[in-house]
């Protein structure tokens, strides 16, 4: 009996977090309301204050779950490559992929004050894990002497920035195929500053 209450509460949190998913791809994140939340899920305002206390813990929620979900994604389709070139072309199209489905992201991570918030931390440990996993890919194509042997942090971020930055472009302005020669153009251009061989000016010193 017990089991079943928790799973129907965690079905119904669920499904307030994904009213929540919804409502950000349509309005701003500052114009969603609690009272828009409870219509988009179909509960009483005051049943979703039992799950959470208020907007800003529930959008906390949405980014944590938003994390997670990418970091498996990217141990299931980037750490399983063999070839570091090929599993980092696999997180870049995974980024891109992930800008497109959630574009309401880039916009809300630079403007919501997550800092000001307790789960802040745990948000932080999940950004963590996918710069960690990133930095895997780096350091593996270091060790096979695919990747030029420069600070791995560095790569690391760079390739977090440059393929935020980019997918966060490439989404709002070119076709859903990520076979297209732009985004093919601009992979190449990212995996080749970092990998041996290429010219001086794509050196990280």
């Amino acid at each position: 009996m017990r089991a079943r209450h928790e799973r129907e509460r965690e079905s119904r949190r669920e499904s307030i977090i994904k009213a929540t998913d919804q409502l950000l791809n349509e309005k701003t994140f500052e114009s969603i309301t609690m009272d828009d939340i409870a219509i988009r899920s179909d509960f009483a305002k005051a049943s979703i204050y039992q799950y959470f206390k208020n907007k800003e813990e529930l959008i906390m929620e949405v980014f944590s779950k938003v994390l997670k979900t990418q970091c498996r994604l990217i141990e299931e389709k980037c750490l399983s490559q063999t070839a570091p070139v090929q599993a980092l072309r696999n997180y870049i199209k995974l980024e891109i992929e992930f800008i497109r489905r959630y574009p309401w992201r880039p916009k809300v991570r630079a403007t919501f004050p997550f800092r000001d918030y307790p789960a802040d931390s745990r948000l932080l440990a999940l950004y963590a894990q996918k710069k960690k996993l990133i930095a895997g890919i780096i350091q593996r194509g270091q060790t096979e002497g695919t990747f030029i042997m420069s600070d791995p942090d560095v790569l690391t971020n760079m390739i977090l920035s440059a393929s935020g930055g980019f997918a966060n472009y490439f989404s709002t302005r070119i076709s859903a195929d990520l076979q297209s020669p732009e985004i093919e153009l601009f992979i190449s251009t990212i995996i080749k500053g970092i990998t041996k061989g290429c010219s001086d000016e794509c050196q990280i010193q």
